[in-house]
């Protein structure tokens, strides 16, 4: 990323909000390319490029957060593993 800091550390809504302006100005061609889209929306030509393919082949759901979450407690141990567990924390 060039100038303003890493865009990993903002938030993913924050990514998608960068992600979902620097396409549109590609398309509507208020920026010419992948260079000068960087330096203005303050991110890596790489990210661009791959913004930008993305969208030519999914359209907007592919540039859009992918909400994945950590897997819950239900999902790490199967029921008969919890039960066993339950049972030695109560003895």
């Amino acid at each position: 990323m060039t100038g303003a800091g890493d865009l990993r550390r903002v938030a993913p809504t924050g990514r998608e909000v960068v992600r979902l302006r620097v396409v549109p100005a590609l398309e509507s061609g208020q920026v010419n390319g992948y260079r000068q889209a960087a330096e203005v929306f303050q991110v890596a030509e790489r990210s661009v490029g791959t913004w930008w393919r993305a969208y030519q082949t999914g359209g907007r759901d592919a540039v859009a957060v992918r909400r994945t979450g950590r897997p819950g407690p239900d999902e790490r141990i199967s029921a008969e593993e919890r039960a066993v567990l339950f049972q030695a924390m109560a003895d």
